[in-house]
């Protein structure tokens, strides 16, 4: 998926899914995507079954906290929602591009976020 600087895109590591041993995720990495309108993820469940893919979508007016969840080799991030229903989560992603998405995302979020009246 390209980058741009209205979207910023991270993908889970296949060598996270090689020590987890999780052939899915090798084939078909998590991947987490934020740009103006919201945060997505595209999930693949498993992995012989492919077009059976968990494609989620937040607007941005709906996040309610950014959760990065650091590890020792890798990361994980979640997006939960006002609702507080089914958060968006990817695991394994490598710290540098997790870092980068959580500060972009939460960034986006300080923008849009009403100012207080006086």
């Amino acid at each position: 998926m390209p980058v741009t600087a209205d979207r910023l895109a991270v993908r889970s590591s296949r060598l996270w899914a090689i020590m987890h041993f999780n052939l899915t995720r090798i084939i078909f990495p998590g991947w987490l995507v934020a740009d103006h309108v919201g945060v997505s993820t595209r999930i693949v469940r498993r992995w012989y079954i492919p077009w059976e893919r968990t494609d989620e979508h937040l607007p941005l007016s709906h996040v309610a906290e950014v959760i990065h969840v650091r590890g020792f080799f890798w990361d994980a991030v979640s997006v939960e929602s006002s609702g507080g229903l089914n958060p968006l989560r990817v695991q394994g992603l490598s710290k540098r591009p997790a870092r980068s998405f959580v500060e972009h995302l939460r960034e986006r979020l300080n923008e849009t976020a009403p100012t207080p009246r006086q």
